[in-house]
């Protein structure tokens, strides 16, 4: 059997004042690996170093 707890989420949990229980690991790494992905998709977008509004933009 795999050892559910997850060293990572128990230091990232107590940085932000949390406590996760160890039955929750196996979620919260499935939603940081996800986010992490997500991240990591945004960065690699090039983006033109002028930025404009978009097409009728009114403020």
């Amino acid at each position: 059997m795999t050892d559910p707890y997850d060293t990572e989420i128990t230091v990232l949990a107590r940085a932000s004042g949390l406590t996760i229980p160890v039955e929750f690991h196996a979620g919260v790494r499935a939603n940081l690996d996800l986010l992490r992905s997500y991240g990591a998709l945004i960065e690699g977008v090039d983006l033109s170093d002028r930025l404009e509004p978009a097409f009728r933009y009114e403020p």
